[in-house]
């Protein structure tokens, strides 16, 4: 074999392996990828369900707020009530003796 025919023969086989290896990367870049599609799956799985945790939280909690909320609101209503009913009780007597006095002040 002469000097040019191993240089050929050389260059043929680096030529082979530079191929191989140019498969073996596209083999792995496609590995990769189909890695990073499911890492990026799990995670927006993650994410999603740590929104929706805490949405609830932010739910349960503003539900207890507001229920607070409406049993201080039904206290005061309550204790308005309460002052209106004793108000009508303290001034009915006088009313219906404005009404019957202005009735038989009517009739006379």
């Amino acid at each position: 074999m002469s000097a040019v025919d191993n240089i050929i023969h050389s260059l043929n086989e680096v030529e082979q392996d530079i191929d191989t290896l140019s498969s073996k990367v596209d083999e792995m870049r496609k590995k990769i990828l189909a890695f990073s599609e499911d890492e990026i799956s799990n995670l927006r799985k993650k994410i999603i369900e740590v929104a929706k945790k805490e949405s609830d939280n932010i739910l349960k909690k503003a539900k207890e707020e507001a229920e607070e909320q409406a049993k201080l609101i039904e206290v005061d209503v309550e204790e308005n009530v309460s002052k209106i009913k004793k108000n009508i009780e303290s001034t009915f007597d006088k009313s219906v003796q404005l009404v019957v006095d202005s009735i038989l002040g009517e009739k006379k």
